[in-house]
């Protein structure tokens, strides 16, 4: 008889744990806290518009090799822009229209073809990049830990207009941060993970809404396999003699299985024990600093044609501005900020509107296509606790799939995975919470 398990979470990482414990043979049960599974990656409908909004703009990579995997699992082909070229347009306040294209098969030559030919660099800035070879050095993991990555470009003399026209907007992209936030050991292994893949220059983009790609595809895939179940928050563990004897469910439900996968954020952790158990096991957890994402979504009266073409997948990174990225979808324009909190100075002075209305404002100042445009409605999303803030010694709370406690395993795109808070990052965790369960 195959051995139970119960996930707490109905997330990615969640999502992600279920698919594979099932394949590997397990009897799962989901428990999710709302009334939706997918955790960020949803879609939600606006009654003023009449259109459906992503939770924000989601990117994927080439080398999100268990990402694909999690699709193949599940049956299912999910609709994404990809090229094999990593190809981004950027704009600055002068209305420069700037391109970065890394083409080729190998990676790292690729991208340095890409900054040879990119058009704000010099040749002071181009020779400054020679100095990354440095992080191919054997000890160089030991020297950038507990640095900042503001101080590793520093160190590796990277000038102020490479950080300013590609580290930055780079760093926003992968680490919802600026670099100032970053842990300089974990920027170095995304990009150690990312050269290491023939694909880690394809850049793909969800052309269908978020819950579309991975919510709904595995609704369908459970169906006679996985126990789903809704508005099931977990109150507290019982734990004797270092193991689960039972999980209670804040409407009373006692749930009792053989293995448990914790696949909750890192903000509602702490809750699923008593003070005494939390401390007794996790003593050197400290808690990780949350950080927002702010989408704005502008509605004009008519969109100009192609801009999807215009600017490669409709992307555009934005610089010396409030908006980080912005993004051309059909009928609106989707605009991401990323920590605005840390990255915006007077940002918690700022209301809802007068963000819309200086984000607005940076639509017309840095595209002449909407000089003269009317837009019908500004939308302001804010997620408070979207993901966390990637600083340094972070790593300490990121905790690892196995912990003390017997038959609970960890997962979330929080834990120890080596990657920053990202979808590749939340669905590796669920797989190795597979492959850590399989071992006993």
């Amino acid at each position: 008889m195959s051995k139970s398990v119960s996930i707490l979470g109905g997330g990615l990482a969640g999502i992600s744990s279920a698919v594979f414990l099932h394949d590997a043979g397990y009897e799962v049960k989901l428990f999710e806290s709302t009334s939706k599974l997918g955790g960020r990656t949803f879609s939600f409908d606006d009654a003023e518009t009449g259109f459906r909004f992503d939770n924000g703009q989601h990117i994927l990579a080439g080398w999100y090799k268990n990402t694909f995997q999690l699709f193949d699992k599940m049956n299912h082909i999910p609709d994404l822009s990809l090229h094999q070229n990593l190809h981004v347009y950027f704009r600055d306040k002068n209305g420069s229209n700037l391109e970065f294209i890394a083409k080729g098969d190998n990676p790292f030559v690729a991208a340095a073809k890409g900054f040879m030919n990119y058009q704000p660099l010099n040749l002071k800035d181009k020779l400054s990049l020679l100095r990354l070879r440095e992080l191919i050095e054997i000890d160089f993991p030991e020297k950038i830990k507990g640095r900042k990555l503001s101080w590793l470009l520093n160190y590796l003399k990277q000038t102020d207009n490479l950080i300013k026209y590609f580290w930055e907007p780079f760093v926003f992209a992968v680490f919802n941060t600026s670099p100032e936030y970053v842990d300089s050991e974990l920027f170095y292994n995304v990009l150690a993970t990312a050269f290491d893949d023939p694909a880690a220059n394809t850049l793909i983009i969800p052309n269908d809404y978020l819950d579309n790609m991975i919510a709904k595809p595995f609704i369908e895939y459970s169906k006679n396999k996985i126990s789903i179940n809704y508005n099931s928050a977990v109150n507290e563990f019982k734990i004797k003699d270092n193991r689960i004897m039972e999980c209670i469910l804040e409407n009373g439900e006692i749930i009792k299985s053989d293995l448990y996968v914790s696949a909750v954020p890192f903000h509602s952790f702490r809750r699923l024990f008593n003070t005494d158990i939390f401390e007794d096991h996790f003593d050197s957890f400290i808690d990780l600093k949350p950080a927002s994402i702010l989408s704005v979504f502008l509605v004009p009266d008519k969109m100009p044609v192609n801009l999807k073409h215009k600017y490669y997948f409709g992307m555009v990174g934005i610089l010396d501005g409030l908006m980080h990225w912005v993004f051309f979808k059909e009928n609106y324009i989707s605009v991401t900020i990323s920590a605005p909190e840390y990255t915006v100075n007077g940002f918690e002075e700022l209301s809802k509107e007068d963000v819309c209305v200086r984000v607005e404002k940076e639509i017309r100042d840095y595209f002449p296509e909407f000089r003269d445009t009317h837009f019908k409605k500004v939308k302001y999303f804010r997620e408070k606790r979207a993901t966390f803030l990637p600083e340094t010694n972070s790593v300490n709370s990121r905790l690892n799939t196995v912990c003390e406690i017997k038959n609970l395993f960890i997962a979330g795109d929080w834990t120890n995975t080596g990657l920053p808070s990202t979808i590749e990052s939340a669905v590796l965790s669920g797989k190795k919470c597979m492959e850590a369960i399989v071992k006993i």
